[in-house]
Formats: C-alpha cells, sequence, structure tokens
C-alpha cells in the first residue's frame, strides 16, 4: 500500500544509524496493539503517516524512543478505539506502540 520513492543521493546520505525503525515527520507507520490488549488500543493494527511531533518538546529522531515520545499519527481512514471511542483521523501516540512501515520497492 505505502511507496516511498527515494533517490540514490538520499540514500547515501542518509548515514549508518538510520533504518526502517527510524521515525520523524512523513513516516509512515503502524500502530502496535498492546500486551495485553485494553480498552485504549485501536482496533486492529492501524496504518497512517505522522505528520507531526506529540506533546512532549522536539526531539531528534536518533536518539531512542521511550514512553514519553510522542508523534501525532493521521490514519489512512477513520479509527476507533476497542471501548468503543472514534472515529477520529488523526491521533497522539506514544513513539513505543509505533513501527515504521516497510517502504515498498519498485
Amino acid at each position: 500500500m505505502w511507496r516511498r520513492k527515494t533517490s540514490p543521493d538520499a540514500e547515501s546520505t542518509r548515514g549508518a544509524n538510520a533504518g526502517a525503525g527510524a521515525l520523524g515527520v512523513g513516516v509512515q507507520v503502524y500502530v502496535r496493539e498492546s500486551e495485553p490488549p485494553a480498552g485504549d488500543d485501536w482496533v486492529g493494527e492501524p496504518t497512517g503517516v505522522i505528520v507531526a511531533p506529540g506533546e512532549r518538546s522536539l526531539r531528534s529522531v536518533s536518539l531512542p524512543s521511550d514512553r514519553l515520545t510522542t508523534w501525532v499519527v493521521a490514519f489512512a481512514e477513520p479509527q476507533y478505539r476497542r471501548d468503543g471511542r472514534g472515529p477520529a483521523e488523526t491521533a497522539t501516540v506514544p513513539a513505543s506502540r509505533l513501527v515504521a512501515a516497510e517502504p515498498v520497492e519498485d
């Protein structure tokens, strides 16, 4: 579903630490469910794009994720919480619950 186009120049300037797990604005992600599932979870594992940093201060994407770092995710489709709240088009999600989607190769 997702397509991220990269140029050869962009690939060479990313650096050794940049990988599929890096989070930041523009990254396509899916939201993992917590273990065990809770009422605040999203139904399924919704996909979306990070559109802004969350409520905490701006952070470099090279720093490790912690429970305080959040990102604002715009969902591909309106989503509902497991307890029935929704629909939501965007949500502030902890970085620990986000997984960067693998880019689709051309």
